[in-house]
Formats: structure tokens, C-alpha cells, sequence
């Protein structure tokens, strides 16, 4: 099952990279940068940017990552085929949060709440081929947002449906929006002057 696991991780890893070696879209979650912009000197930073800063990343393909990220969750539900109805925590190691949730459910989420909410593939948080592994921060500040959510939802959004019933529930979607940097303020667009001004 690892072993399958380890196979598809690989092949995928060697896809992202050799699209993004062609001129491709830079793979997604591997850390490329682009390029400085022409006529701005290299390691400015970009146009705006203090030199000596790391340049810009483009923004990610999101449906190359859907592809990447489909990908990965469809081999691993096939390597459980028969204990998806089980729970997380009794078919993968060291889950600590949403061990009741059944394993296929559990993938499913990873997949779109997580993935799809902030726009990542499962590299970002994971260590290729060892997901039971806590070395990225990336899978350990998620624990944390997952343990937010969990009191939002299980404090806080229970007295506003008495309010208001079409609240359903907070999920990584609600604030990032397919984006790992949630704003902290919107855009207003000017307002139209008023007649006679």
C-alpha cells in the first residue's frame, strides 16, 4: 500500500517538474520563484519589492493543482478500497484531529476543504510518501486552524443558526478563498458621485 503510495507520489513530483522545466506553469508547491521582472535588477524583489527580498511567486494554477491533488487522494482511496467507511483513525497514522470521520470522507476533505480552500496540493503540508510525518509547520498550523474551526462551529455557529438558520459552518473556504493568505481587508470601489455634485 506504501509502496503504491510512494510510486504515485513520484510520478506526479516528476510530471509537476518537468512541465515546469519546459517553461510550463511552475509546479505547485515546489518552491519555484519567478524571475525578476525584465528591467528591474535582480533580487530586487520585483517591481515594489526591497531589494534583497525574495521575488514573487506567480499566482498558482488551480486546476493543474486540482489535477496534482485528484490525483494523489484517488490512488490513496484505492490503496484503502474496503475500509473507507472505517475510521481515520483506525486506517492512517497519527491523525490527532477528525479521527472519528471515516477514512474516505477524511481524504475527501483534505482534498477540497483544505486543498481546493487554500489553494495547495497535498505537498504543502505533507512530506511526499510519509503523510504521518510533522515535519512541515504547513500540517501543524492546519491542526491548529482545524482545532479553530472545530470551537467556531461547535460554540460559536450553534447560537447563530438560532438566528439565522442558513448559516451552515465555518470551513478553510470561509476566509481563504482558495489562498493561503486570507485578506485582512477588501477592496471598495468608489462610490458614484451624487446627483448635483
Amino acid at each position: 500500500m506504501r509502496t503504491a503510495i510512494v510510486i504515485t507520489a513520484v510520478v506526479l513530483l516528476a510530471i509537476a517538474c518537468s512541465r515546469a522545466k519546459s517553461g510550463g506553469t511552475p509546479a505547485p508547491g515546489t518552491g519555484n520563484v519567478a524571475a525578476a521582472a525584465p528591467g528591474s535588477p535582480a533580487g530586487s524583489g520585483g517591481p515594489g519589492g526591497p531589494r534583497g527580498s525574495r521575488p514573487r511567486r506567480p499566482p498558482p494554477n488551480p486546476f493543474q493543482q486540482d489535477t496534482v491533488r485528484r490525483a494523489m487522494v484517488d490512488s490513496i482511496l484505492a490503496s484503502i478500497s474496503g475500509r473507507e467507511n472505517e475510521p481515520a483513525g483506525d486506517v492512517f497514522r497519527n491523525v490527532k484531529l477528525l479521527k472519528a470521520m471515516p477514512a474516505g470522507e477524511f481524504l475527501r476533505t483534505m482534498d477540497t476543504q483544505y486543498g481546493r480552500g487554500l489553494g495547495w496540493t497535498c505537498n504543502n503540508c505533507h512530506v511526499s510518501g510519509k503523510f504521518d510525518d510533522d515535519t512541515k509547520k504547513n500540517k501543524r498550523i492546519a491542526r491548529q486552524m482545524q482545532g479553530m474551526q472545530n470551537y467556531i462551529n461547535g460554540r460559536s455557529f450553534p447560537g447563530i443558526k438560532e438566528l439565522d438558520a442558513e448559516y451552515e459552518k465555518a470551513t478553510c473556504m470561509m476566509c481563504h478563498r482558495g489562498t493561503n493568505e486570507p485578506k485582512g481587508a477588501m477592496e471598495i470601489q468608489a462610490l458614484p458621485p451624487r446627483p448635483g455634485e
